[in-house]
């Protein structure tokens, strides 16, 4: 099972109240003479999810008894990790794993690197990701600092600071609603609140506090910052978090603490909590409110179940600045399978969205909704919503806004780590449709992201992040859109090589490297395609068509100054060959180090290319070989063919039939200049030598040539995901790291 860490809101702790004589009894029973006392004491906490008390027995057994890989080692990585404790459970982590560690579980892996991401370090997370096949989305996007950097496109047009409602314990999941800051925090009530020894924290409760009131106190610039000084007796500072995995805590891990544990800090005032949720004995969180003030809101049952799990129901009520009355329980979860939490209601009260673990999920947790006509009928049954918003990761905490669109976080979709914010129309999240967009940075950040709420029109608003010393606070946002930027259009010509006649109805694809979307073209008569740009943008541009190789340039686009004629031309025209036998083209970025013949990594997305290629196109080929004429005629025969030889038994690897694709070195018997031996070259005129070809041998006719990418999945005009693209669509093209443009394509280009 994945394991995927989400804090307490996203599944709130299990919570039954115990006496602390239970631990005690059960220690005296297992105590034995030679069993050393204090790592007994630890692992009947750890067992019962006492974390708190483990860590510290654990550290006291460690002092004397250092072996920092071996189990007590992990568990006490685990009990940090479980209190939210990054800092110390990453010393731990390093501690016993200096290096990357094939011997790590992937568990362990899937932990260093999400906490190499919230130190910002991603290739090292990348790293460790290495190998873990359900997670190579995330080792493809940490390894790209492109893709990371695309995802702070306008970070300029936020302003976010801390909000002055945040106390020194947990604050989240903000809610606008009738000119009132609802909240949820774990601050003590009062003196005499208890916690629980999995963190030493209180239970979560809902507040509120008017809107005018933060605004007056955030108009003096005044900016709370919290100094999180809640602790237990130990000293240490413990937080609450769980996560979705297989250890589910039991009853047995509740121990009350006392008054006298808890130090109050002068921040626990702000706001008051929301009446009338007495009679409901643990965490309460997570509330939205319709039109009609109707309010629902995420609780542990009262109860556990058979087996003392605690599990979570969504509530409904009446709100009201008096509180909430008329409180039931919907009949959504399952006490005794799973739980159901973070309901979200639209503002006429007809359709609510929640997340959930039941059974037949996509992932650890997905999002679900049920509907209605209005307020008077019944909710329809309950149904799950697709791929393009559930993953095989947790989404949680929607948002439903009042602009029609489902905000929701996620930690396996592409984005900056841990959970990071999305929206999508809630239209086409219903029915299936559309992408999810992510949230700029500086509202994502490489720390765990969620509970949106923001005004009518999206340009205030609040959400929930604990990238300040992993501690969760209410964070204030502004927006302030984009202003137009004058479009620009590029456009260019797709010929067929042999004839240099235009092809019509080829396939243009545009990457923007700078924003990670593709637009899609279609050629018209005249072989010419077109695509909107922005000014200073860094694209790739790539021609596909029936019958024909595809090719692809990369292109800076530079525009120094305004000009009134915004139609931009390419660097040149899109050649494709004609699929026939002898046709021969050169495969890109096909490099080899010196006097070496085995595949370097960064030749391995042009072989790939051409792998998907013979996918889709009934041929055979051969793979050829070439060098410079440097070194002697016999040596530079047997190193190219050495060179074919490689690249093809990669290709076969990869699928390709071996009676396909045959390899030959041709040395340097076919040279494309006159650097022949005794002419005096410098290094760009061999470079040009040294090659690798594909030449079509024979052409299957009476199959079917498949196109490499479905029309009907695009339509003209329109953005598309990169990855309903073949993987390596656009790697052959890319030759950014050496690509300049010279002056008299920014001539051109201002023209």
């Amino acid at each position: 099972m994945k394991v995927i860490k989400v804090k307490w809101p996203c599944v709130v702790l299990c919570i039954v109240l115990i006496n602390s004589s239970i631990v005690a009894e059960r220690v005296n029973k297992a105590i034995k003479p030679v069993v050393n006392l204090t790592l007994v004491k630890a692992d009947i906490a750890y067992q019962d999810g006492g974390f708190a008390i483990a860590a510290n027995y654990y550290v006291n057994y460690l002092k004397n008894n250092m072996d920092p890989q071996n189990a007590v080692g992990l568990k006490l990585a685990d009990c940090y990790w479980q209190m939210w404790d990054n800092k110390k459970a990453f010393q731990v982590y390093k501690s016993m794993y200096p290096n990357k560690d094939s011997n790590a579980s992937k568990k362990i892996k899937n932990r260093i690197a999400e906490l190499y991401v919230r130190n910002n370090q991603y290739k090292e997370a990348s790293e460790w990701l290495q190998g873990i096949d359900s997670l190579s989305y995330k080792t493809v996007m940490y390894s790209d600092a492109r893709l990371i950097n695309s995802l702070k496109k306008d970070s300029l047009n936020w302003t976010v600071r801390l909000s002055i409602i945040n106390s020194d314990y947990r604050d989240f999941s903000p809610v606008l609603t009738n000119n009132v800051l609802v909240f949820s925090s774990n601050k003590p009530s009062s003196p005499k609140s208890k916690g629980f020894a999995w963190d030493g924290n209180s239970f979560s409760h809902l507040w509120q506090l008017p809107i005018a009131a933060i605004q007056a106190v955030q108009g003096d610039k005044t900016t709370h910052v919290a100094t999180k000084n809640n602790k237990i007796t130990s000293g240490r500072r413990l937080a609450g978090v769980y996560e979705c995995g297989s250890n589910t805590p039991s009853v047995n891990a509740i121990r009350a603490l006392t008054r006298q544990e808890f130090i109050f800090s002068k921040s626990t005032h702000i706001g008051t909590l929301v009446k009338g949720l007495e009679r409901l004995k643990f965490n309460v969180s997570s509330m939205s409110i319709d039109k009609y003030n109707h309010a629902y809101f995420s609780s542990n049952y009262n109860e556990p179940d058979r087996k003392g799990v605690n599990r979570i129901c969504i509530m409904e009520g009446d709100y009201s600045a008096s509180g909430i009355k008329n409180i039931n329980k919907m009949p959504l979860g399952d006490i005794n399978s799973y739980s159901v939490m973070h309901p979200t209601i639209n503002w006429e009260g007809t359709l609510l969205v929640f997340s959930s673990d039941m059974p037949n999920g996509k992932g650890g947790y997905d999002l679900y909704y049920i509907s209605r006509t209005d307020s008077l009928h019944m909710w329809s049954p309950i149904k799950m919503f697709d791929k393009n918003v559930n993953t095989m990761g947790a989404e949680v905490f929607p948002t439903i806004t009042r602009d029609g669109y489902l905000y929701f976080s996620s930690d396996a979709q592409q984005g900056l780590g841990g959970l990071d914010i999305y929206k999508i129309r809630l239209s086409d999240a219903i029915k299936g449709t559309g992408q999810v967009e992510h949230i700029s940075y500086p509202i994502n950040s490489s720390a765990d992201d969620f509970g949106w709420t923001q005004d009518s029109i999206g340009t205030m608003g609040f959400f929930t992040s604990d990238r300040y010393n992993d501690n969760d606070n209410i964070y204030h946002f502004n927006y302030s859109p984009p202003k137009r930027i004058l479009e620009y259009t590029i456009g260019g010509y797709v010929k067929e090589k042999e004839s240099f006649m235009p092809l019509e109805g080829s396939k243009v694809f545009m990457y923007n490297i700078d924003d990670n979307s593709v637009s899609v073209a279609k050629t018209g008569k005249d072989g010419k395609y077109q695509f909107s740009v922005h000014p200073n943008s860094k694209v790739i541009i790539k021609a596909v068509d029936k019958s024909h190789t595809s090719d692809c340039l990369y292109e800076i686009i530079v525009v120094e100054k305004q000009i009134k004629d915004t139609t931009l031309k390419v660097s040149r025209n899109l050649m494709l060959c004609k699929l026939s036998v002898g046709a021969v083209w050169k495969l890109n970025n096909i490099r080899y180090d010196f006097d070496k013949s085995n595949i370097r990594s960064d030749a391995t997305p042009s072989l790939d290319s051409l792998v998907a290629f013979l996918k889709m196109y009934p041929i055979n080929v051969e793979l050829g070989s070439h060098t410079d004429s440097r070194g002697s005629f016999a040596y530079n025969e047997r190193l190219s063919q050495q060179r074919a030889n490689s690249a093809v038994a990669y290709i076969v690897r990869k699928g390709i039939s071996p009676s396909r694709i045959s390899a030959k070195g041709y040395g340097e018997s076919r040279l494309l200049n006159k650097c022949a031996d005794g002419v005096k070259c410098d290094e760009a005129e061999h470079q040009v030598n040294r090659r690798t070809e594909v030449k079509i041998t024979s052409l299957a006719t009476s199959q079917k040539i498949h196109d490499s990418v479905d029309a009907d999945k695009f339509e003209f005009g329109k953005k598309v995901d990169r990855s309903m693209l073949p993987n390596g669509f656009f790697d052959e093209c890319d030759d950014s790291v050496n690509y300049q443009p010279t002056q008299s394509q920014k001539t051109q280009n201002k023209k």
